[in-house]
């Protein structure tokens, strides 16, 4: 029997891929909106007329873009509190990790299947990675998805391999990969999410073993060596323990159970 948590409404979930495609404020056409969603044109002006009545989109007839509206302000002004302290509490791990490595330095939390990218810090140098805070990612790709799926719980697993439509030999090799992660903790990636950069990721997990976030070291890949990632492996480990994940979760309305 399907649980209430996993009953959906699809034109409420449609309207949601609207909202969730964009990465920046510098506003989407509707070819943009179908190419990142799959929907047809005819239904995504439908939500996005829905959506711009109730302040969660707008539209600009001179541009015919889109942009995300006032109503998503006024939401995430709700929940800026709660996040600025992670976010902040988080910060001096990442600022240690470029410091000693020359990397950009990044804390992920899992958003629904998806990975958000809550904090980051940069190195001066002029050849970096770079990703702007907010930014959302899948979890089934890249050392830090991978890292956030391995240790997120069976039940997100299952979400994520329905939703991406993983099934048969390319579940099994993702699978396999995985029981890799849990066993190693870290997972290190190569051109993969992002051409010409590479990333190194470890969890960051309360006592109890849930998932709190993920810690990443990322930047060109042209600079890369197995010694400088193993080297980086030993810093994300020593950095993820000393961050406050117990106190940090209790500032979130739910944890993200685990038990691998």
């Amino acid at each position: 029997m399907t649980s209430e948590s996993e009953r959906h409404v699809e034109s409420v979930q449609s309207a949601l891929r609207l909202l969730t495609c964009f990465e920046s404020d510098s506003g989407l056409r509707l070819a943009d909106l179908h190419e990142r969603t799959g929907l047809t044109r005819s239904r995504i002006i439908r939500l996005a007329g829905t959506l711009a009545s109730e302040g969660f989109l707008t539209h600009d007839a001179e541009s015919s873009r889109y942009f995300l509206g006032p109503n998503l302000f006024r939401a995430g002004s709700l929940l800026s509190r709660r996040y600025t302290d992670i976010s902040e509490a988080v910060r001096p791990a990442l600022r240690a990790l470029v410091a000693a490595t020359g990397y950009t330095a990044l804390f992920s939390i899992l958003n629904g299947t998806a990975r958000l990218i809550l904090s980051k810090e940069e190195p001066e140098d002029a050849l970096r990675y770079t990703v702007p805070e907010g930014t959302s990612r899948v979890i089934h790709a890249g050392a830090s998805g991978r890292v956030m799926l391995a240790f997120g719980g069976g039940e997100l697993r299952e979400k994520v391999y329905r939703k991406a439509a993983l099934d048969g030999a390319a579940r099994k090799e993702l699978e396999a990969r995985l029981e890799e992660i849990r066993t190693r903790e870290y997972d290190r990636s190569r051109s993969e999410l992002t051409a010409h950069a590479f990333a190194v990721a470890v969890p960051v997990l309360a006592e109890s073993g849930d998932l709190f976030g993920v810690l990443t070291v990322a930047g060109p890949e042209a600079i890369y060596s197995e010694e400088t990632g193993q080297a980086a492996v030993a810093l994300l480990r020593e950095q993820a323990r000393l961050v406050p994940a117990d106190a940090l979760m209790k500032l979130q309305p739910h944890k993200n159970t685990s038990r691998h």
